[in-house]
């Protein structure tokens, strides 16, 4: 108690100044209406700025399950689009307030990428979700703007991805506007070029015709977005095209993802093996 009567003591005349200044600011900014639209607005300045910084850093904390949210919404809006597709409903606004979880032959799960390598011969992607989240091997791997892999592996929390640009990869795609349809490998050194092979050499084909997904496997729906034709030609006594195929997409920008889920995959994978027998 001393001591914090020293102290006011001796720094009396400073806090004798200081309480004069509150009270001369506070009579000016009651009794003066200029100044007191001065200290308001300089008042709003302050708190908005200050609640401003507060607010970002309570948006720094809620970003991640606002992305989670928005990840989910583009999962069921893409999945929408790749089940109107492959339906016979020419109304798309018909067929998404018919459509229920159990009429989808199609369903996706989003799954974000924890790691990838793209500068190899074999290039493989892994992801943050695994058996746990449903995926299963031999499902399909797309983003929002095309084709990515096939999965290869599966933990209870992580999967393997075989990318595109592996060169054990082979992907059923066709020729939109013609419908016919090969098998879409890897073979060169960039990573934005395909080779479409086994297209039949009959087939008027063209240079910036749109290549997708046949639908025929069991790990892709049809008409999902590959690339464009950027040449061809026939290869020397054979039937069928030699086609190079530049990706719409960049393969090494994919950060998050989406693992098809194909309902009837098991009776499907059971008939074509059966036919193969």
């Amino acid at each position: 108690m001393r001591n914090l009567l020293y102290l006011i003591f001796r720094y009396s005349a400073f806090l004798v100044f200081i309480l004069l200044e509150v009270l001369s600011i506070y009579l000016i900014v009651n009794y003066n209406k200029s100044q007191g639209e001065i200290w308001a607005h300089s008042g709003n300045l302050l708190t908005g700025s200050i609640n401003k910084r507060v607010q970002g850093v309570e948006d720094f904390f809620t970003l991640r399950d606002l992305n989670d949210s928005l990840f989910r919404e583009n999962a069921k809006l893409l999945e929408t689009i790749l089940n109107y597709r492959i339906s016979e409903d020419n109304h798309f606004q018909n067929f998404e307030a018919s459509i229920t979880d159990t009429s989808l032959q199609y369903q996706l799960i989003p799954a974000n990428v924890c790691d990838k390598t793209i500068n190899l011969r074999n290039n493989f992607m892994t992801l943050c979700a695994g058996s746990d989240d449903g995926i299963t091997p031999l499902m399909g791997i797309i983003s929002k703007d095309g084709v990515i892999g096939l999965v290869k592996n599966v933990s209870k929390n992580f999967s393997t991805v075989q990318l595109l640009i592996n060169s054990h990869s082979r992907i059923s795609a066709m020729v939109t506007s013609k419908g016919y349809h090969g098998n879409l490998i890897w073979a060169s050194d960039d990573i934005r070029e395909m080779k479409l092979l086994d297209v039949p050499k009959h087939s008027a084909i063209a240079i910036g015709d749109t290549i997708v997904t046949s639908g025929y496997s069991i790990s892709f729906p049809k008409y999902v977005p590959i690339g464009r034709i950027k040449d061809f030609n026939i290869i020397g006594g054979s039937n069928n095209y030699d086609i190079t195929v530049q990706l719409d997409y960049d393969l090494s920008q994919a950060s998050t993802v989406y693992a098809v889920s194909f309902i009837d995959s098991d009776e499907k994978k059971a008939t074509i093996e059966a036919q193969d027998e």
